[in-house]
């Protein structure tokens, strides 16, 4: 813990040149109309920083190991880019809506060598807000075939999980 404590310090000194404002464990909510019903988006931000640009900066802390740029990019690990989206759309009160998201990011703390590690995710061809506006667009879409009655809940959609045994995948009911 003092080792994270220290990193810390010295990653804040560094971090807060280029921050003008941060908001911390802020939530947010976003309303997804679905024709005559809304499916609501809730998010609980670790840090949303709003830099010297106007630009914001979401970043949330992990103790484990944080998804890769990949998993972020294809959707497996939404968390960062649904937030983006939240935040564009006006969702967190104290943010004014169609601000723009310059960088989605992990800070892994683990107390070893090195204490902490900041990691920005790459958006190779694209930019956090588009990835911000195409996580949204997905989940509305999930959201919608969701109203569809007799639409399945399936527990295993991607390939990548069927190698692997959930606590609770007993319960599915995959052959039904």
């Amino acid at each position: 813990f003092v080792r994270i404590a220290d990193w810390i310090a010295g990653w804040e000194r560094e971090r807060r040149a280029d921050v003008s404002k941060i908001f911390a464990e802020i939530s947010g909510k976003l309303s997804i109309p679905l024709g005559k019903t809304e499916f609501v988006l809730r998010a609980r931000a670790d840090r949303i920083e709003q830099r010297s640009d106007g630009t914001f900066a979401i970043l949330d802390y992990k103790t484990g190991q944080p998804p890769t740029d990949k998993q972020v990019r294809t959707g497996l690990a939404p968390q960062l880019t649904l937030e983006a989206a939240i935040l564009r759309k006006g969702g967190f009160p104290e943010i004014p809506a169609a601000s723009s998201v310059s960088e989605i990011a992990y800070v892994r703390l683990k107390g070893g060598d090195p204490p902490g590690e900041p990691t920005s995710i790459k958006t190779e061809d694209g930019t956090p807000d588009s990835y911000a506006d195409l996580a949204l667009q997905k989940l509305t879409g999930i959201a919608q075939r969701f109203l569809v009655e007799g639409e399945p809940y399936r527990s295993l959609v991607h390939p990548m999980w069927k190698k692997q045994y959930g606590d609770y995948d007993h319960l599915a009911r995959v052959k039904e």
